[in-house]
């Protein structure tokens, strides 16, 4: 029978073999002996790690990682548990410091009003007098070692990002656990009495293990330990409301410790039991990259179909109403338009893909590149139409220029990590299309860090800046601010040059009074009369890529 350590090794750990490893933390090879190790431990020393294991009281809890998932479960937390206290540290001294402020480092619609007592606004009215906070059982800080002996229940939230970047010719890998390892390290040297350790950050199959193995091999022998994982299904933008009103909570505990899975439960009183899922460690590990992985499978495949209404007569949103009204499919996730972006789905559907091929199930690894790969075809096939309706202009060997409204992955988040609307700026001006690029929540900075000198040739202040002298203006991400009816459309058309494209995936605008405002429009999973009728007028097609 296969270990169930065995994915451990495959879908995370092996990549870091070889790598440098910082002086005092368990090596590769350490980690690797500890999880091959896993099973035989639980069986020849029995309760192993959870020897001196006493009633769980929890008084204080640590949140190691000040980022989206740590400091965000922790102030709901808090703000449910008033008789607990609750510290977030990490070793980014500026995170700490802004959460520490007037400003704090993260958006999230409801996070302001759940943090502080008084709106930013009334900061900005009378002074930079310090806002009072509205929990006074939260703390942020960078002193880690003095913040892990306190607690009587540690939560660790740090990053798990894809191990190196990711193209087709490339080979398929896991997640990097540098830092997973890195603080199961310090809390091993540090902690002297009986703690519950939780994982929260998406790891792969048989982390617990191997995190579980480390800290019995290195803790003091006055230490011991119950590790469990919960965890997070946050979704940007509704974070604190499915912190507040979660769909589930799942615990994940290999050993049936009652006491820690009671202790954990504890801190989610307010929630009906039966929301509260517990599984054992493999199976809660793997349910929160399979939920993402079932995420990006369905957005793939609404778009393939997508492509299918364009080449047959189709209309996508038809599709889309009938198919959602299928009880066993449900409508959600069924809006065609780019592709899946943020940190976690590619991210967990690429982990997913190293897990079976590493198992040796190669038709299921393929099935899984599938969703990843026609999720990136999507993208390219959205900026060659977009591309072959732009004018050329051949002496200067460029094609028109396009405004790009919203670079955030989606709205309500200021994230724009592996936002479609990156890669749609970055094709349409290696095909000479000039682009102008504004977000109304982004500062100048911020989109300095992804585009570089660039930055300042695009960024325009206003809708109406980006969009006067465009061929074609593409509304990416559904700001709150994009569908303003003040907003002067009919102005803004007749500062555009033909054809006036219209991009609008997430229907923010209402199609039919834009149209009679001139603007002609382009469907994601619809071909429109007006599109063949103008493609022959583009004689030049600079170097496009068939779709």
């Amino acid at each position: 029978m296969t270990s169930p350590i065995l994915p451990l090794l495959m879908a995370g750990v092996g990549f870091c073999f070889g790598r440098w490893w910082p002086s005092g933390q368990a090596s590769p090879q350490d980690l690797e002996g500890a999880a091959k190790a896993s099973t035989r431990s639980s069986i020849t020393k029995g309760l192993g790690i959870q020897r001196q294991r006493v009633e769980m009281n929890v008084k204080e809890v640590c949140f190691i990682g000040a980022g989206y998932v740590g400091a965000l479960t922790a102030i709901v937390l808090a703000s449910k548990n008033s008789d607990v206290k609750f510290t977030v540290v990490d070793k980014n001294e500026s995170v700490i410091s802004s959460w520490n402020s007037n400003h704090i480092p993260l958006f999230e619609p409801g996070l302001e009003e759940l943090y502080f007592d008084e709106s930013e606004q009334k900061v900005h009215a009378d002074g930079e007098h310090p806002r009072r906070r509205r929990l006074q059982n939260i703390a942020f800080s960078t002193v880690m070692d003095e913040c892990i002996m306190a607690a009587d229940m540690i939560f660790i939230c740090v990053d798990t990002p894809l191990h190196g970047s990711f193209n087709h010719d490339m080979e398929w890998k896991g997640l990097d656990l540098t830092n997973i390892m890195a603080v199961a390290e310090r809390i091993a040297a540090v902690s002297i009495r009986h703690q519950t350790v939780v994982l929260k950050s998406t790891v792969p199959c048989g982390m617990v293990d191997g995190v579980k193995q480390v800290l019995e091999n290195k803790a003091n022998t006055t230490a011991s330990f119950d590790v469990i994982s919960s965890p997070e299904f946050l979704a940007q933008g509704s974070a604190i409301r499915g912190l507040l009103f979660p769909n589930r909570v799942v615990i994940g505990d290999a050993t049936q410790s009652t006491k820690a899975v009671s202790a954990i439960k504890s801190l989610y009183k307010w929630m009906p039991a039966d929301r509260i899922i517990t599984v054992n460690t493999w199976s809660s590990e793997l349910s929160k990259i399979a939920s993402n992985a079932f995420i990006a499978q369905r957005i793939s495949s609404i778009n393939s179909l997508s492509a299918v209404c364009e080449s047959s007569g189709a209309n996508i949103h038809d599709i889309s109403r009938v198919v959602g009204t299928e009880p066993r499919v449900g409508p959600l996730s069924l809006r065609a338009g780019f592709g899946f972006g943020g940190s976690c789905l590619y991210k967990d559907v690429c982990c997913l893909v190293y897990l079976a091929q590493e198992l040796g199930l190669s038709e299921v690894a393929d099935y899984w590149k599938a969703v990843v790969r026609l999720n990136d075809w999507q993208n390219e096939r959205i900026l060659n139409r977009i591309v072959e309706l732009l004018p050329p202009h051949q002496e200067f060997n460029t094609r028109g220029q396009v405004a790009i409204l919203g670079l955030t992955f989606k709205k309500d988040t200021l994230d724009t990590r592996n936002s479609t609307a990156i890669g749609l700026v970055q094709g349409l001006r290696q095909y000479g299309a000039k682009v102008r690029l504004y977000d109304p929540r982004l500062r100048f900075d911020q989109i300095e860090c992804i585009f570089g000198s660039a930055t300042s040739e695009m960024v325009v202040a206003g809708i109406e800046d980006a969009c006067r002298g465009c061929h074609a203006l593409v509304i990416h991400t559904n700001w709150d601010e994009f569908a303003d009816c003040t907003i002067p459309w009919e102005c803004i058309s007749s500062s555009m040059m033909e054809p006036k494209v219209l991009l609008d995936p997430w229907g923010v605008t209402s199609h039919q009074p834009m149209e009679k405002y001139g603007f002609r429009i382009m469907d994601i999973g619809i071909r429109h009369e007006w599109e063949q009728q103008w493609l022959p007028l583009q004689s030049d097609s600079i170097g496009l890529v068939s779709p």
